[in-house]
């Protein structure tokens, strides 16, 4: 009796476990921009608290929608289409990311400076430090992680869970003993948190674009792009973020 209810709890773990291993994961992403405009290393106090007190209280603020849809060795995290009020959808963004955990390769297209670029090659490897704090998000307790922006030398607080068998998360973070669910960058200058997951029972098939295009570009270059523009940008005394995604 004991072997067989021991098998039975082996039977549901490996059901489960197979479950939570294809699926779609719904995020929502909210920029702080005083936050963000407060940080800049030539802004005055006077200017801050103009612009706090000016946007600080705006309540309007949704964020923007995305969707990471994953299977055991693949993922793409993209904007959500929405629907206006006359019943067309649209995407905001051709924001795309495309992770193969399998073969260790990414496939994304991005903008930078009115610019598509195709970045593929190898997975970027992310250090993480995991922290001993956990909270809840969508339903699934999650662990803290850090690493730092490669580009900006900041904070990135990740929220992961290994109740989802995939190691791969939204804006192409991946390396966690489990699924990313939120990221925090810079102390809640732009946060990402999951706000429903759906799981399969079988391998999904991933809405991958036939053709994604632009310009091919090494993750160096682009980053050394974006990095030369944040710091002209605020040599002149301007904020970046608004025309570069954060």
């Amino acid at each position: 009796m004991r072997y067989l209810i021991s098998l039975l709890i082996i039977i549901f773990c490996t059901a489960v476990y197979g479950q939570k291993r294809n699926g779609i994961i719904e995020y929502n992403r909210k920029s702080d921009w005083i936050n963000i405009m407060s940080k800049l290393p030539f802004m005055t106090k006077e200017e801050i608290d103009r612009n706090r007190l000016t946007w600080g209280n705006r309540e309007d603020n949704k964020g923007e929608n995305y969707q990471l849809y994953f299977n055991e060795g693949k993922s793409i995290y993209i904007q959500k289409e929405e629907e206006n009020e006359y019943g067309y959808s649209w995407r905001k963004d051709e924001y795309v990311i495309i992770r193969d955990y399998d073969e260790k390769t990414c496939h994304d297209q991005v903008d930078l400076l009115g610019k598509t670029y195709i970045i593929q090659e190898e997975l970027p490897r992310i250090k993480w430090k995991i922290l001993n704090e956990i909270k809840e998000i969508a339903g699934f307790l999650c662990m803290k992680a850090e690493t730092i922006d490669p580009v900006k030398g900041t904070k990135i607080h990740a929220w992961f869970s290994d109740e989802i068998n995939v190691y791969g998360g939204p804006e192409g973070y991946y390396g966690l003993p489990g699924m990313i669910l939120g990221l925090v960058f810079n102390e809640d200058d732009v946060i990402i948190e999951a706000t429903k997951v759906t799981f399969n029972d079988e391998p999904i098939e991933l809405p991958i674009p036939s053709k994604m295009k632009g310009k091919q570009i090494a993750r160096t270059e682009f980053e050394g792009k974006m990095k030369k523009f944040i710091d002209e940008s605020i040599e002149g005394r301007k904020n970046p973020f608004w025309q570069i995604r954060y």
